[in-house]
């Protein structure tokens, strides 16, 4: 019983770092395009309401991001801004244990760069004049 006494307790230790070494975190996969194409480099920051805890991220070239170590529960507000896109934004996230993938794609609006190069050239035409 003596030799068996410190293999029981070396099981026991064993066994409650097994437990402690659950998931207790949330993950949020998702992507953003304009409906047709991904928008690369968009930045990705969700908010954790009760908290006021914020996480950050960037869309890779396909469009995609993964935030880690999320709080479980929510609600969460979710918002994209890009140099290229609207801004957007979203409330009343909830997130489980686990991953969780983003039922949707994120559309967002692309700017309309045309009329920024249309105004610029009035601006310039007014002033020379």
């Amino acid at each position: 019983m003596k030799k068996l006494k410190p293999v029981i307790i070396v099981f026991f230790m064993f066994l409650s770092t097994v437990v402690s070494a659950q998931i207790t975190s949330a993950t949020l996969n998702g992507k953003v395009t304009d409906g047709e194409l991904p928008i690369a480099n968009a930045t990705i920051k969700i908010i954790h309401l009760p908290t006021n805890a914020s996480f950050d991220t960037t869309t890779d070239k396909k469009g995609r991001f993964s935030l880690d170590n999320l709080d479980v529960g929510g609600p969460y507000r979710i918002l994209v801004t890009g140099k290229e896109i609207d801004d957007y934004k979203k409330s009343g996230i909830q997130l489980v244990l686990g991953d969780n993938d983003m039922v949707k794609d994120i559309i967002v609006y692309r700017k309309d760069v045309s009329v920024d190069k249309e105004t610029s050239t009035n601006d310039a035409t007014l002033t020379s004049q």
